[in-house]
């Protein structure tokens, strides 16, 4: 049987001893983050939080000496390449920094895109050259105007979900698209026995709060439509109501004393358009007879002629 090296026994160790101590462990998914990225991130939480590369196995092993049932669900969540992160920011907290920390980056190739990567039509700086090849190579329109290289036409280079080739990646960060969105992408942590999701984590007060408030709009339309008396729409059903009896009553010729105003604006309108027909009659009548004038002096104009 073989011995297992001091170094992983000191690291597990070490690990599950951190766990303890910490408030709060997270584990997070550390593929495709740049080194640079990565050491600023670090250096940003410095004194709030520590993040250590670890081997998946290491880590089962360290979380499987603590005496925590809850804690043991973490090693659902030990899988490709990750980092153990403790600290003592709330879960909550420590989504929305690493979420702030996240980073524009240009592609290297064989990574999928997260949407549509479009390249606009645009004068580029390079000059008349090899380059214009290149462009073509990737399905883009360019041509030669003042001395320069042009993309004539927008073109979608990369489709959401498509990979991204190693020549396309290449292109892109020559015009300067950083299409990755890259930084830590925590999956799972753990609180006081709870084992927290990433969904559960991205809830913040001002999206609970829109939620709450679209849910309640979304309530009161439903009552309000249902008839359904409570507080919120009762306001809303009597204004509605009476608007109804209204043109109920406009409808039937009913007379009382909260809508005579109504009949009485009805009345007043009704006369003025009267009025005004009245007041064109003879203006029309007018110049009927001056046009049957007309007709008759042509007439007799026409008859010395005939």
């Amino acid at each position: 049987m073989t011995n297992t090296p001091q170094w992983k026994v000191d690291a597990v160790d070490q690990t599950a001893e951190s766990i303890s101590r910490s408030p709060v462990t997270a584990i997070v998914n550390i593929k495709g983050l740049r080194n640079k990225q990565f050491q600023g991130i670090r250096k940003a939480l410095r004194g709030k939080a520590t993040i250590k590369v670890m081997r998946g196995t290491l880590l089962e092993k360290a979380i499987g000496k603590l005496n925590l049932p809850e804690i043991q669900k973490l090693n659902e969540f030990v899988k490709g390449q990750i980092a153990l992160v403790t600290t003592d920011m709330a879960p909550s907290a420590l989504y929305s920094s690493f979420e702030k920390s996240r980073q524009k980056a240009a592609a290297r190739g064989g990574e999928i895109a997260e949407e549509d990567i479009v390249v606009p039509a645009k004068e580029t700086n390079f000059p008349p050259g090899p380059m214009i090849s290149e462009f073509q190579k990737v399905g883009l329109q360019a041509a030669i105007e003042k001395g320069k290289i042009v993309i004539k036409k927008e073109a979608v280079m990369v489709k959401k979900g498509e990979k991204i080739s190693k020549e396309k990646a290449k292109v892109l960060e020559k015009l300067e698209i950083f299409p990755l969105n890259i930084g830590l992408d925590i999956i799972t942590a753990y609180e006081d026995g709870v084992i927290f999701s990433k969904e559960a984590m991205s809830i913040t007060p001002e999206s609970l709060s829109m939620e709450i408030a679209s849910a309640f709009f979304r309530a009161k339309a439903l009552a309000n439509g249902a008839v359904f008396l409570v507080r919120e729409v009762v306001p809303e059903l009597i204004v509605r109501a009476r608007r109804e009896a209204e043109s109920l009553a406009m409808a039937g010729n009913y007379v009382d004393e909260a809508n005579i105003q109504i009949f009485l604006m009805k009345a007043a309108s009704q006369a003025a358009a009267i009025q005004e027909l009245d007041e064109e009659k003879p203006e029309k009548e007018e110049q009927k007879e001056e046009e049957k004038k007309d007709e008759d002096a042509g007439a007799g104009f026409g008859a010395l002629f005939g």
